[in-house]
């Protein structure tokens, strides 16, 4: 009896042995198909850019042979987990197709984890493949789409331009050339000034205002360089510098390349310079800060177009409320209400001294002004403190402690008399 319980027993155990080996095998058959499949994907995501081409023909039946050949391999059951992997991870794909997204798998050498999944964006890679430039996917770049997800600024923009449309003056523009114009003819000192691109010769100091902003479109490279020290020639210090972002939605590729560029180049930049002092917290008549940003992404212009974006006069007019606005080298589709365009590329002139002086001859009538409504809504300086009553201890002077008068201060009490020792013979006293 004894002699059956233990043949029972060892059969049993070693089924037991023979299922444990299954399951190991399965394990290892399970966690190969997973690399096999993250390696597929892989795979598949490279190739997904080339499908229109004839090589995609080629790739498709690649992918199916090594569908097929993993069935082959691991058969019934493993077979049908490869396929379905390969099925889940082509529709996955196909949903999540999205430029620039790349799924980069790392593992250790000794199998002890898993694979870790991060997806990264790779716009630099696109855009060697494609010629579309990584800014092409920045989103809300537009002016009137900017500030959808902020109500306040998209309120303040709005009032903004009302206020600018009902106060400027009428279209202003001069053709000239400014090799040989004599600026001082003008009559007027203006706020601001627009340059593209900069002339030494110019005699910007006889037309600048103190205080006043010019804003040089300098390009990149050298071109910085040459535009700070023009600032600095005509009275200017540096306060800010604009980026315009170069967008190629309408086509692909660069349509010329500089000899002794490193990379290719896809902005310009505005310099801004400030003369005069103007301080932000005191000065809200003449600037209002923090409006706008430095940033400006729009489409490239087609070659050899001298167009710049539209939204750099509304950093402007945002920015500085004087009224006065000159541009110079301009053309006609630079002309605009508000400001005085001179420039020998422009069709015809209209600007008279006296007319454009008497647009502005009110008390205060170089100044935009400004409306409760957009003082509520404008980004301003915090008020100074107050720095008579200290607060949360700062500027508290240390406190020293009073020392009390003599007479006054606590004398501990005399000790108390010492026992007198008791009689053995007398406990309970005298009786």
């Amino acid at each position: 009896m004894n002699h059956e319980i233990g043949k029972e027993i060892n059969t049993f155990v070693e089924s037991h042995k023979r299922l444990l080996a299954v399951l190991r095998e399965r394990q290892k058959r399970r966690k190969l198909l997973l690399e096999t499949n993250e390696e597929l994907k892989i795979f598949l995501n490279t190739e997904k850019k080339r499908r229109k081409s004839p090589v995609c023909n080629k790739s498709k039946k690649n992918e199916k042979s090594v569908g097929r050949s993993y069935n082959n391999l691991y058969g019934g059951v493993g077979g049908e987990i490869s396929s379905s992997f390969s099925r889940r991870g082509e529709e996955r794909l196909r949903n999540q197709e999205e430029v620039g997204s790349q799924i980069i798998t790392t593992s250790k050498v000794d199998n002890t984890q898993e694979g870790e999944k991060t997806i990264r964006n790779d716009y630099c890679q696109y855009f060697v493949d494609s010629g579309r430039r990584p800014q092409n996917f920045i989103r809300d770049t537009e002016l009137s789409q900017r500030f959808d997800e902020y109500p306040k600024l998209k309120e303040l923009t709005k009032l903004k331009n009302a206020l600018v449309k009902s106060r400027a003056t009428s279209p202003t523009y001069l053709k000239a050339d400014l090799r040989t114009f004599d600026l001082k003819s003008l009559g007027t000192k203006f706020d601001v000034i627009l340059i593209d691109p900069p002339l030494e010769d110019l005699k910007i100091e006889d037309v600048a205002a103190t205080p006043s902003f010019i804003f040089i479109w300098s390009g990149d490279a050298d071109g910085l360089d040459r535009g700070r020290q023009l600032l600095l020639k005509w009275g200017y210090r540096r306060c800010e510098d604009i980026v315009w972002i170069k967008t190629n939605k309408t086509w692909e590729g660069s349509r010329f390349f500089e000899e002794r560029s490193v990379f290719q180049r896809t902005k310009e930049h505005c310099i801004m310079g400030i003369k005069g002092t103007v301080r932000r917290s005191t000065d809200g008549h003449f600037i209002h800060c923090n409006v706008d940003t430095d940033v400006i992404i729009s489409e490239e212009p087609s070659f050899g177009s001298t167009r710049k974006p539209e939204e750099l006069y509304h950093i402007i007019e945002h920015f500085c409320l004087g009224r006065r606005r000159l541009e110079l080298f301009g053309e006609d589709h630079n002309i605009r209400p508000g400001w005085l365009t001179i420039g020998n590329e422009l069709s015809s002139s209209n600007f008279n001294a006296n007319t454009y002086a008497s647009n502005l001859s009110e008390p205060n009538g170089y100044l935009l002004g400004s409306t409760p409504e957009i003082e509520n809504l404008r980004p301003k300086s915090p008020p100074p403190r107050d720095t008579s009553t200290p607060k949360l201890g700062v500027g508290v002077p240390p406190q020293i402690p009073q020392i009390t008068p003599f007479s006054t201060r606590w004398i501990p009490p005399p000790p108390p008399p010492p026992q007198q020792p008791m009689d053995n013979n007398n406990v309970y006293g005298n009786l």
